[in-house]
Order: structure tokens, then sequence, then C-alpha cells
């Protein structure tokens, strides 16, 4: 394997878990997540009503967090943004809310193409993905994101605490569907020999790349990773930048021109579940 995977750790940059956090008598996922609207769909909720009832989950965390960590701006990503009517919603809903949030103009994809300027001083054809527990985004120089949706049927989802298969079977099928992304997207967009990638994962991580709990079941697996890279059987070398989803959405509030002037900024993903981060400006961490 010749490209060499290393835990990023973005200057100024703190993970926050917030998907268990106690919000109007439940936790934040059960609130404010992708099986919550699939929930209210299967209940006969219209579209038009789905957003607006995520806004009272939402601002009660966004209220708890803005206090807990003194921030002085909200930068929000992922695909719930993509919901009709999210953004009127929200500012109905925010009006009294002191401190400022911002939606990314392209929600479901700012994270991934931040994952391209990460590594724009050190590779001549980078290649980001941004691992969703819905689907994989890919973007290279050479074409624009692409979205590979996951299969739950070949792949169900295993939420925490749920039983793991005993033969352990997920975590070859995850690896199979997230390094198949990876080298589809590379041969079919012309970045076939990547200098470097950037490879964000739903789960926290710790120095040594050993991954935490989301629905691909594969908390504590050591080689994950190495499994990904292996298995994408990707020709070329250089370095690999691993992250959490969140770290890299704070990534993208990093570049954003709207939130230049702020010092700490609370960085929220709203996908399958809700994940944070805390954007500190000047603050380096090794």
């Amino acid at each position: 394997m010749s490209h060499r995977p290393r835990r990023y750790r973005a200057p100024g940059v703190t993970p926050l878990e917030v998907w268990n956090l106690p919000v109007l008598g439940r936790e934040l996922w059960e609130l404010l997540s992708a099986p919550r609207v699939e929930a209210d769909r299967r209940a006969g909720v219209p579209e038009a009503q789905l957003a607006p009832r995520l806004m009272p989950g939402l601002l009660a965390a966004v209220e708890s967090l803005v206090h807990r960590h003194t921030v002085d701006a909200v930068w929000l990503t992922g695909g719930l943004l993509c919901l009709e009517g999210f953004k009127p919603a929200l500012e109905a809903a925010a009006q009294g809310l002191r401190c400022p949030i911002h939606l990314a103009e392209a929600p479901r994809f700012a994270p991934v193409l931040a994952g391209l300027r990460l590594l724009s001083a050190s590779a001549t054809s980078p290649l980001s993905l941004d691992v969703g527990q819905t689907s994989v985004k890919c973007v290279s120089q050479q074409a624009p994101p692409r979205v590979f949706e996951r299969d739950v049927t070949a792949l169900p989802r295993l939420f925490i605490g749920m039983p793991r298969p005993a033969d352990g079977h997920h975590i070859p099928a995850a690896v199979h569907f997230i390094a198949g992304a990876l080298r589809s997207f590379a041969r079919d967009t012309g970045a076939s020999t990547p200098d470097g990638l950037c490879l964000a994962l739903p789960c926290p991580l710790d120095d040594a790349l050993l991954p935490g709990g989301c629905t691909y079941g594969w908390e504590g697996h050591a080689s994950l990773v190495d499994d990904l890279l292996e298995h994408a059987d990707l020709p070329g070398s250089g370095e690999v930048l691993v992250l959490n989803d969140a770290e890299l959405s704070a990534e993208a509030a990093r570049g954003e021109p709207r939130l230049a002037s702020h010092a700490r900024i609370l960085c929220l993903t709203l996908g399958f579940g809700p994940g944070g981060a805390l954007l500190e400006r000047g603050v380096s961490r090794s």
C-alpha cells in the first residue's frame, strides 16, 4: 500500500460529541436526524412540514451548545439542510437567537470540497471522500462531487447498542462499499492516480485511527483505514489525511467568507445523525 494514512488534527478544531446531547427530554439524534425524517414521512407528514418539525430540537441544541462553548457563530452543513423550506424555517425559528447561524451554500458537499483545499499545498491530483452513514461523497479536481448511496439491504444499519453479526461480515461489507466508491470514482473521472487523499469518517477516531461507533458497526476495528486503502487499490502514492466528518465540516467553515470575523464557531453537520466540532481561530493543536 503506497498511500500513507495519518490522523489529521486541524489547527483550532475540537470534535464534539453531540448526537446524544439531552434535548427536550430526548437525545438529540432522536429529534434531529434522517431516521426522524423517515419516520415522519412514513407517518404521512407533508414534505413542506418536515423541516419545521426539526426546528425545536435544533434550536434547543444550538442554544445549549452556544452557551456551553461560548461561541459567536454557528455553521451548518449536511443533507438535512436540503429539505424543502429548511432555510426559511430556520430563519423563523432563530429570530430570538443572538448568535448568527450560517448555512453552507452547498450543504451536502461543503465538507468534501474542503478536503480538496486541505490537500492543495501538498498534492497536484488530490481526491477527497466524505463517508456518511447514508452515502459516500467523492470529489477531485477533475470532476464535481459524486454521491454513492448506501444500500441498506446489503449493508444494514447497526445502531449503537445493537448486537453486531457474530461472524463479523458487516465490516468487510462496509469496506467493500466505501473502497468500491473510491475506486469507481477515481476510474470514471480520470483521477485514477491521486497523490493525496482526504478521508472523513462518521465516527470518533483516535491518533492510531481506531474507529469508534456508528451504524457501520466497525468500532474497534484497528485496520479499518488500511483495509479501505488496500481494497481501493489505487495506483500512485501520497499522504492520506483521516479525520472525523464534523471536523471536515469545520474546515469548510474555516474557508467561509461569512465567518471570517468570528473567533469561535460551532460547526454542526446534520445528516443521518448530528455531529459537531468547535473551530477556534488562531488556536494551534499538535
